[in-house]
């Protein structure tokens, strides 16, 4: 089993835009990433072509490009069950709760009100 998500990290959540599935993907802080020093560094213009040809690695290990925006789309709003599966079985118990602190689309969580 995975170890538990830190608390100031967040959750990214990517969707396919092909299929509508949502993957989860995490934004660690710098202070959580492993302590091993930096053998190679990238700085200026070189580090934004670096930073824009990293794939962002989801949970389920799908290796997705947001930052094109044309096959994958970072979104806060959708349905529970577009949720991927995969990224949810490999969160801890405790970090299942925050895969579903997100916004829905308009109407979707809304109670049905009574007829008057």
């Amino acid at each position: 089993m995975s170890n538990q998500i830190p608390c100031d990290a967040d959750l990214m959540f990517i969707e396919a835009a092909a299929t509508g599935t949502v993957h989860i993907a995490v934004q660690y802080r710098a202070y959580h990433l492993n302590d091993e020093p930096v053998i190679e560094t990238v700085s200026g213009g070189a580090a934004l072509i670096a930073m824009a040809m990293s794939p962002t690695v989801t949970r389920c290990g799908k290796r997705t490009f947001p930052q094109f925006e044309r096959d994958h789309i970072k979104t806060t709003r959708f349905r529970d069950e577009q949720l991927c599966r995969a990224c949810y079985r490999t969160l801890t118990p405790a970090d299942q709760e925050r895969a579903f602190e997100h916004e829905t689309p308009d109407g979707e969580d809304d109670e049905p009100e009574a007829a008057a």
